[in-house]
Order: structure tokens, then sequence, then C-alpha cells
């Protein structure tokens, strides 16, 4: 199985990897950073044989009409009860244009090539603070040298594995949320740990 991840991003800033599930576990296939998510969708497309078994992406893919999302709330208590910043996890309201915007792009690109793949929000910084699996995912020799960029794309495939294999310890956030909207106009899921691990 392979899974596809975007980082969206403005100008030579919008990364995109795709992974493959082995029997020993993930392994980066390829990755690039891009200009936009027409780019991102085509190039990663271009790896599958099909469709990928998930697609994860960094950027806000649900809103609430008010407040903070319980979403935010809860992976930013995770992140400083491991030691790290509040503003590691951002208000949605507070984001710059080109992710807001290029999430839901992506979002929606990702839909009509994919009809049927399942798409989750991730958070790559987050949850390189709060777990330790991601991590070791991360520090593979692959990753060396590559973009900020590919390795949050990677991190946002690596959490639609989670999201396919329902993996233990692993939940859905948006099931937490009041009345959520969704921007690019289909449902979507937000795994992530429920603890530090």
């Amino acid at each position: 199985m392979r899974f596809v991840g975007f980082d969206p991003g403005g100008e030579k800033a919008f990364g995109w990897a795709v992974v493959e599930a082995m029997t020993d576990g993930l392994r980066f296939v390829a990755g690039e950073v891009v200009s936009g998510a027409p780019s991102a969708v085509a190039q990663s497309s271009a790896l599958l044989p099909g469709a990928p078994a998930a697609v994860g992406i960094d950027a806000p893919l649900f809103w609430v009409c008010e407040g903070d999302r319980s979403a935010d709330a809860q992976v930013r208590r995770l992140v400083c009860e491991a030691g790290g910043q509040s503003g590691t996890v951002s208000h949605v309201n507070s984001l710059r244009g080109a992710c807001l915007v290029q999430g839901v792009l992506v979002a929606r690109l990702s839909r009509e090539q994919w009809p049927a793949v399942p798409l989750t929000e991730s958070h790559p910084k987050a949850l390189l603070r709060v777990s330790a699996a991601a991590r070791a995912f991360v520090s593979a020799p692959e990753f060396t040298g590559l973009s900020e960029h590919i390795r949050d794309a990677a991190l946002a495939a690596y959490a639609a594995h989670a999201f396919v294999t329902q993996t233990a310890g692993w939940h859905n956030l948006l099931l937490h949320e009041r009345s959520p909207f969704f921007p690019g106009g289909t449902e979507v899921a937000y795994w992530f740990p429920k603890q530090r691990t």
C-alpha cells in the first residue's frame, strides 16, 4: 500500500511525499517541493499504480464557526506536555494564507483525482514532538538532506497510514468537534496520537 502526504505552502514551498507500507514498516519512496496543489497531486500520482490507500494533509481541513478547534486544543496540550511551545499549534484564524488556501485546494484536487480515498488532516511538527515512532520514521537515512517540506509531507503520509490501519493509540480528533465546516466540500478525519509515546 502506498500513502501520499502533502505539506501545503506557497511558491517553491509545497512539499509532497509518497510512502509505502512494507512488512517491516513504512518506507519513503519519493518527494519533491513544488509551488502549488496541482503540481503536487500530478507528480505524486505519477508514482502510484492506482489510488493511494489514504492521503494526509498538513493543513486545517475543517473549521469551526467560533472559537478554537477542540482538535487544536488537544494537540496543543500534548505538545506542551512534551516540553514544546503552545505556538506550535496555531489557531486557524492566525495561519498564513498559503497553508489554508493550498490545503483546501489539495484536499479538493485529491478528492477529484481519487474519489474514494480517505483524507486526514495532520500536524507533522506536533507529531514529531509527541511521537517517538514518528521521530524514528524520519530519522531513516533516506531523509538525510531532504527539505523540511518533504519531511512534513512524509509525516502527513505517516498519519494517513495510521488512519487506514487504525494504529493503536491514535484517534480521530474530528469526533470531538461541534458542527465542523469542511471548506474543501468533503468530510475528512484528523488522526493523531491520544498521548505522548
